[in-house]
């Protein structure tokens, strides 16, 4: 999506050849070089230049971040993800390549979006900024199949602008090609409904679409048409189910729904009440006999872990007064404002739990796509690779035209392993989540208040210190990390189900019921 502005280069009237002859931007002043860059990143595009792109880069080493303003800093991350996006696009876009799960130009795309939205500058710029930059992140994460994280950015541009007609058609194309994913025929129809309405509204603002928007919006739109009787677009009442008449279950409940956090595709639709159950199991599978449901028996513990960890979290926010565990617990005050608390346990508890949820989905990959990688080296990190240190990625990646399984390599790159491993993780906070689990696991968590009016200056600490809101955010996110990794978890299964010739294969059926209650206490 270009720049709103085209700063400099449209100032002095530099068409696209101008540009390219720059050679230094060090006398322009410090906003001036930042929409110089984004003009070149946008004409070179347009005119299908790879060097006036790769120009552009170089051109921008010349800025000197630290005088930048905090709106011009975020503009720049902005303009750079632009520029790796243009990159991308004119080397990749309709050839074999544009499908490889590893690449530079995306890992590089995505990073700089999300430095922009991390960046203190983000909350000043005009909000058709911010909604661009939600955008583009919602379109990116798609692409790389994180279909379901998608939905969220796209969820805060229209926060921002309710009718910001770029995210309402991108959100409609994001919905249409995550609900052919789901092998829950009736959930992969509601989505394909949602996805027409919001094609249709972001249609309605054709006049603001940009690029070749448009097109492919219509074309999208149209195919549902004719393959979907009008009778059935019909927007379904999704609010039908009750949320019981038990007050804490109810709201309970209620706050899974407000957050997304049911293991069901419903939920990424909206807080609707016939979401609050996590639906979502294993396809239909074929085990071979004699050979224990290793796949199932791991599934179902991730999801209970997973469920342990929402409740946690939930619980965590219980506090209203001391709870009975705590009351014989006597604790010296270090005049530090250190929280101690079952509640912060549980807090702790949910941010180990959804962090540990990744690696058994690891081992229940290896197991099923019979990767033979030896159970000590199996992490979700590494998974991927037949050689990580030189990020060889493994044979079966190579060939894989699973959308779902993309989009989990690439939210491994949202995780931090060793020190020299940053420049290829794609969450600016990857080394400081990691940083937080090693401290919870092996040495101290300070949770401080809050509101603090006195820190002691150390000069060294066995002790992480965060306050609780952030531990509560950082913990949340981890949480929807996990959900979305269960998500893909499923519907990669489902995909690879689908590719195996069993019509040679005698099978016996095993019964598909769930657990009875009396088995799960």
């Amino acid at each position: 999506m270009p720049s709103i502005l085209f700063g400099y280069a449209l100032m002095l009237n530099m068409n696209h050849e101008d540009l390219l002859k720059l050679e230094t931007i060090e006398d322009l002043s410090p906003s001036d070089q930042v929409h110089t860059i984004g003009s070149l990143f946008d004409f070179s595009y347009d005119h299908n230049n790879i060097q006036g792109v790769e120009h552009g880069f170089k051109l921008s080493e010349q800025i000197d971040r630290e005088k930048l303003s905090d709106e011009d800093y975020t503009v720049l991350h902005y303009d750079l993800a632009n520029g790796w996006s243009y990159l991308r696009k004119l080397k990749y876009r309709f050839t074999k390549s544009d499908w490889d799960f590893q690449m530079d130009e995306l890992m590089h795309e995505i990073f700089y979006l999300r430095k922009a939205v991390a960046s203190p500058g983000f909350h000043i710029v005009q909000k058709e900024r911010q909604c661009q930059i939600y955008t583009n992140l919602g379109s990116s994460f798609s692409y790389i199949g994180r279909f379901v994280e998608a939905q969220d950015y796209w969820n805060k541009a229209l926060a921002i602008i309710p009718h910001f007609p770029m995210a309402l058609g991108n959100k409609g194309n994001g919905l249409y090609y995550y609900g052919r994913m789901l092998f829950d025929e009736i959930h992969a129809n509601i989505f394909i409904i949602y996805a027409y309405h919001f094609l249709e509204s972001g249609l309605s603002l054709r006049q603001y679409l940009e690029g070749d928007a448009e097109q492919g919006f219509q074309s999208l739109k149209d195919h549902i048409e004719n393959n979907v009787p009008k009778d059935f677009l019909q927007l379904p009442d999704l609010n039908t189910y009750e949320l019981g008449d038990d007050v804490q279950l109810k709201q309970y409940r209620q706050w899974c729904l407000d957050n997304k956090l049911y293991i069901n595709p419903l939920n990424d639709l909206g807080a609707y009440t016939v979401a609050c159950h996590d639906c979502l199991n294993l396809p239909t599978m074929i085990i071979p006999a004699k050979r224990p449901p290793v796949c199932l028996n791991l599934f179902n513990q991730i999801k209970q872990e997973y469920a342990t960890a929402r409740y946690s979290l939930y619980q965590s926010n219980m506090g209203y007064s001391q709870h009975i565990s705590d009351i014989d617990v006597p604790l010296m005050d270090s005049m530090e404002t250190v929280r101690y608390s079952y509640y912060i346990e549980q807090l702790k508890i949910a941010f180990r739990l959804s962090y540990s949820i990744l690696d058994k989905i690891a081992y229940l990959l290896n197991d099923y796509l019979e990767l033979q990688i030896p159970e000590r080296q199996v992490s979700f990190k590494s998974l991927w690779y037949s050689d990580h240190k030189k990020k060889a990625l493994g044979s079966f990646f190579i060939s894989s035209d699973n959308w779902a399984l993309r989009g989990l390599f690439w939210l491994s790159k949202d995780l931090y392993e060793k020190s020299n491993d940053f420049d290829s993780v794609l969450e600016p906070e990857a080394k400081e989540i990691a940083e937080i689990r090693n401290f919870i696991e092996h040495k101290g968590l300070k949770v401080l208040a809050d509101v603090s009016f006195w820190q002691p200056d150390y000069e060294t600490d066995i002790s992480y210190t965060i306050t609780r809101n952030d531990l509560e955010k950082k913990t949340i996110n981890l949480l929807k990390l996990a959900r979305a990794a269960i998500i893909y978890t499923a519907i990669a299964i489902s995909h690879e189900e689908n590719k195996k010739d069993y019509s040679d294969v005698r099978t016996i059926p095993i019964g598909g019921n769930t657990i009875p209650p009396f088995m799960r206490v």
